[in-house]
């Protein structure tokens, strides 16, 4: 079973893990994961940015959206900004993304701080349980 690893910035990792979120928006410039790759019923792990998982999810329900335009993800923060809570800033720094993946979450619950040795500076991951548990251990 495939396993996303989603990295969060602490306030929006903060809001979800208190349930004032639960609706996940990935904005980007080209069709990288989770775009097109994660569906309702998968698992993911809650890391925060620079440090340890914090909390799992179940995914309730996924939106893609592509060819974006500047008015298309105005309608984007109209439309659902009031579930993703984003900053201004946020929405101002992804005025020129193509691609958006918008991920409804349930079953939402905090752990214990696990440490998992990902690489590289990638927002989203996929992976297997055999390669979540090679992060864990190296």
């Amino acid at each position: 079973m495939r396993i996303h690893i989603a990295i969060l910035k602490r306030p929006y990792l903060s809001l979800i893990l208190t349930g004032q979120k639960r609706l996940e928006c990935r904005l980007t410039k080209t069709s990288c994961p989770p775009f097109g790759q994660i569906a309702g019923g998968e698992k993911v792990l809650l890391k925060e940015s620079g440090g340890p998982v914090r909390g799992q999810a179940e995914v309730k329900k996924v939106l893609f959206f592509e060819d974006l335009t500047p008015d298309k993800i105005d309608s984007i923060y109209h439309n659902y900004n009031d579930q993703i809570r984003g900053a201004d800033e946020y929405w101002q720094g992804r005025r020129n993304c193509r691609y958006c993946t918008l991920i409804w979450l349930k079953n939402i619950k905090s752990c214990d701080p696990c440490k998992l040795r990902t690489r590289g500076m990638r927002a989203w991951l996929i992976c297997d349980e055999q390669e979540i548990k090679r992060l864990r251990n190296s």
